[in-house]
């Protein structure tokens, strides 16, 4: 009598152990018997390259792109596809993913530049630094942005930027010199950021939402966002459309016209934003106009800038800012003391700051304009 031994581990209950024990055996045969055949196979291809054998290799063990090695978003990546990606503590970038252009998206690609023939780029040679790539980002990268957007330029004094990324040591090492071109959303102080939409059809005008405080560069100019808690040199609260305030021309106006024909809407936007005209009396900030549009972002249809809160000093330009305007504001570490007039005083004019009227001209003043002259 056959015995038939049984067990609870087998994936089909009452199929025989022994039977099982069988399959899994002539399964690792198979497996086996094919890895000694593949392994001729391998061997009778490298006599001949040409042969048959040598297009059923390919088929089978098929070569590895050194491109992969740097993720499939990377690897895949052609003009139109949008990127975005994560920095660590260490700022070392982590989950580089696809996402489409309308959602937040870090990078859009413009295409892709082939460095193998380039000296100092090809075989051999270590993987290029930010300062090796820059002059590929201006010499290469930028005209192919520019034809990628329809002959739209990227704006230097805009909110964009050319960007040439690399791929990733092991696939430069692997023989992957070619490196992806593309446009950034950047801060004053060159981080990456986030923008939704082509670039082709952006707004590159460089604004902010309203209630956004903006930092300091080491120069002492407004940079990036930082929470309005953290010392700052501008309030935002506002955006204002130019279109019927400049004229249609050609050129915007030049920083400091534009600053004089935005002043009583930014004056305005000031004490909306604040709740009425003496909370801004109060504040002794004067609300004027934050960034001037340039002549790259007039001629490519920017028509909206910022109006925001802030203070000229001496020395400058801009005083240190600590605290929303809406919840008590420090400037340069004081609590700010009111003039005693009743009136808010015009943007561009402050006791003893370089917003005052100058002896040689009463009717002009000085307000440093980010992004402009003095």
């Amino acid at each position: 009598m056959d015995v038939m031994i049984t067990s609870s581990r087998s994936p089909h209950p009452g199929r025989p152990l022994l039977r099982t024990r069988g399959a899994v055996m002539a399964s690792l045969v198979a497996i086996l018997s094919g890895g000694a055949i593949t392994g001729g196979l391998m061997a009778s291809a490298m006599g001949d390259p040409n042969s048959a054998t040598a297009e059923r290799i390919a088929a089978i063990v098929p070569q590895v792109d050194p491109r992969t090695l740097s993720g499939p978003a990377y690897a895949d990546a052609a003009p139109g596809t949008c990127l975005t990606w994560q920095v660590d503590a260490s700022d070392r970038v982590t989950a580089f993913t696809t996402v489409d252009c309308e959602e937040p998206h870090r990078f859009e690609v413009a295409g892709r530049i082939d460095l193998s023939g380039v000296p100092g780029f090809g075989e051999n040679t270590p993987l290029p630094d930010t300062t090796r790539l820059a002059p590929i980002g201006s010499d290469r990268c930028l005209p192919m942005i520019t034809r990628y957007a329809g002959g739209r330029e990227v704006d230097p004094a805009g909110r964009f930027t050319g960007l040439v990324v690399p791929p990733s040591e092991e696939g430069w090492d692997k023989g992957d010199h070619s490196v992806l071109c593309g446009v950034a959303a950047a801060e004053l102080d060159g981080r990456s950021t986030t923008s939704t939409g082509v670039f082709a059809e952006a707004d590159q005008h460089r604004r902010w939402d309203p209630g956004t405080c903006l930092g300091f560069t080491d120069e002492g100019l407004p940079g990036a966002p930082v929470p309005c808690s953290e010392d700052h040199s501008i309030e935002v609260v506002s955006d204002v459309d130019v279109s019927g305030l400049f004229p249609e021309e050609p050129n915007p106006p030049e920083p400091r016209v534009q600053s004089e024909l935005t002043a009583d809407a930014c004056l305005a936007a000031g004490v909306a934003y604040l709740g009425d005209g003496e909370a801004l009396r109060q504040t002794t900030l004067i609300s004027t106009l934050v960034n001037p549009i340039s002549q790259i972002s007039w001629a490519t249809g920017s028509r909206t800038v910022n109006c925001g809160l802030m203070r000229a000093a001496d020395p400058g330009p801009f005083a240190v800012l600590r605290g929303s305007a809406r919840q008590g504001v420090l400037i340069d570490g004081s609590t700010p003391v009111p003039p005693t007039t009743t009136e808010v005083p015009p943007p561009g004019v402050g006791q003893g700051t370089p917003g005052t009227p100058t002896d040689a001209d009463p009717g002009t003043v000085s307000v440093p304009i980010p992004g402009g002259t003095p």
